[in-house]
């Protein structure tokens, strides 16, 4: 029988999980450039938060369009573009990522997952773990925008669904700045994935960075 489970290890998606940068970013720029907007930044990081939902709302508020944002239109134009990517270039893991989830059911963390992804994305590039994943404790850019928002709530929905009443600690694990800096705006700790260009950026902060989960538990024990 698993022991209690006491802490929540939240994981960012894209580039952590699965290598699915690309084909996400190419499927939320074509459904984003099926609106008439007179210009578009695709510098995704000088948007002000990092997620689908916010970007699209900062880009329609820019082009002074009437209304409230198309939310449900660009997650449909998002939602043919990326089956379209993924027909042609299907998501997979990356290395160890199925293996560490699978053995920290046995421990006393529970997995959560945090993305600013739109779902869809988040449940399509979830499909290519090799393992099955809680989705009721997945938050998206579906329902939150800031990154803050989405990362609290699905660990608060870890916490609830294992009746922790006090955590002993908090794990964000992800690949890029805004994962970092996410995670020390609520306060977590935090554990890099990745390498070259984002492992440096990471590393320039004081993070600590590993290429994947391959090493399994053994990243968890050095963190104690």
């Amino acid at each position: 029988m698993p022991p209690k489970k006491t802490s929540v290890i939240v994981f960012d998606i894209d580039g952590t999980l699965t290598d699915s940068v690309a084909p996400h970013q190419a499927a939320f720029e074509a459904a984003l450039r099926s609106f008439p907007f007179p210009a578009l930044r695709t510098d995704w990081a000088s948007y002000k938060h990092h997620s689908d939902s916010a970007i699209f709302q900062e880009a329609w508020e820019e082009a002074g369009f009437d209304g409230h944002p198309d939310m449900d239109g660009v997650e449909a134009q998002y939602r043919l573009a990326l089956d379209n990517t993924i027909c042609a270039h299907p998501i997979l893991e990356i290395p160890g990522s199925s293996a560490f989830l699978s053995a920290l059911e046995q421990t006393q963390w529970v997995a959560c997952f945090a993305t600013g992804s739109f779902r869809y994305g988040a449940l399509r590039k979830l499909d290519a773990l090799a393992c099955p994943v809680d989705l009721d404790l997945l938050v998206t850019a579906s329902e939150y925008q800031t990154r803050e928002d989405i990362v609290a709530a699905s660990i608060e929905s870890a916490r609830s669904r294992h009746s922790i009443s006090d955590l002993d600690r908090v794990l964000s694990v992800g690949d890029g700045l805004w994962d970092l800096f996410t995670a020390r705006n609520l306060g977590l700790e935090f554990l890099g994935v990745g390498g070259d260009r984002k492992a440096d950026q990471l590393r320039a902060q004081d993070a600590r960075v590993v290429a994947d989960l391959a090493a399994g538990l053994e990243l968890l024990d050095d963190l104690n």
